[in-house]
């Protein structure tokens, strides 16, 4: 065990000083700040330029992010929601975890505890935990690009079906509706393939192009939350938000509350969209929905079409269904 903050980083210093393949670092709220006034960067510094390689899984906000880009380029950091552990792992074989720390990100951890650890089992199973979390992280550049510019750049994840996609395939060549699939992939290789054949194609083959176009419209409506952050009354943001869906061709929209639970949808030229596409493509503006009320309001919600131009109605209207908090 491991006392006070000065000898707590002076021993991650010396540990860190020694490494000679890779260095994990976990970092909580603050403790960047803590980072920056010890001396382990230096020590970070002189391996790296003996080729150690250096990871840092934190959690990044907008008060901590000039510190991580004082950071050097070579390091690989990511960012983890939450992220609440501080630790430090070296070359698989040796821990410091950090089990106690003053709440105060200015203050001088007299009563700051840390575990030495050389458990072999430990540091096995902790390294694993790390590259789980590490695997489920956001890249820098991504999240920078979230906090600075209010743009979403990191991938996509999409579950797009599961199950035998290979015996999907077999059944369809099978069966008379296969005939249609490989043709249109193997006999007309210039005839561009129309959304409406290969959306059937693709649900055939268990791909659900709704929930595609759904978490495609999340990101849209997150990033059209983003760009009206600065809003801070809900009046303000949801009058910008409504000419911003008009911009887009998108329609005009009105909401009964704030946040909503209806939204009306009009003139949203649903009804110049391919008949078989129009049901397919709502699920885009249901998905855009959701995602303005998780980057505003901090909830999981579901947006469900109850009526749709498409089907003949005069105009959309969705239904919002408040899941919970992220």
């Amino acid at each position: 065990v491991i006392k006070d903050r000065h000898s707590i980083y002076a021993t991650i210093e010396n540990v860190v000083h020694e490494s000679e393949h890779r260095v994990w670092m976990m970092l909580s709220k603050w403790g960047i700040l803590h980072l920056m006034r010890s001396g382990i960067v230096d020590s970070i510094t002189e391996s790296l330029n003996r080729g150690v390689e250096v990871r840092v899984l934190a959690q990044i906000d907008t008060k901590t992010i000039r510190f991580f880009e004082q950071l050097d380029k070579r390091i690989e950091i990511r960012h983890q929601e939450n992220q609440s552990q501080m630790g430090f792992y070296v070359d698989d074989e040796v821990g410091i975890q950090i089990v106690n720390s003053e709440s105060n990100p200015t203050g001088r951890g007299k009563e700051d505890t840390a575990l030495l650890i050389e458990s072999m089992d430990y540091m096995q199973a902790q390294i694993e935990l790390l590259k789980v979390q590490w695997n489920g992280g956001v890249d820098f550049n991504s999240t920078k690009a979230r906090i600075v510019d209010g743009m979403i750049t990191e991938p996509l994840k999409l579950n797009i079906g599961e199950g035998s996609f290979y015996e999907r395939l077999r059944g369809l060549i099978a069966d008379d509706s296969g005939v249609g699939f490989t043709n249109a992939i193997l006999r007309r290789p210039d005839e561009p393939l129309t959304l409406g054949i290969s959306a059937a194609s693709l649900r055939e083959l268990g791909v659900d192009m709704s929930e595609i176009l759904r978490v495609v419209g999340r990101r849209i409506g997150q990033e059209l939350a983003l760009d009206l952050r600065n809003e801070s009354e809900d009046e303000d943001f949801w009058r910008s938000l409504t000419r911003k869906w008009k911009d887009m061709g998108m329609g005009d929209i009105e909401i009964d509350n704030m946040p909503p639970t209806i939204v009306t949808v009009m003139d949203s030229k649903s009804s110049e969209r391919d008949p078989r596409l129009g049901p397919v493509l709502c699920h885009m503006d249901e998905g855009v929905l959701e995602g303005i009320l998780v980057e505003r309001y901090g909830f999981e919600a579901t947006a469900s079409e109850l009526l749709c131009t498409s089907s003949g109605q005069e105009h959309c209207m969705f239904e919002i269904a408040i899941n919970g908090t992220k």
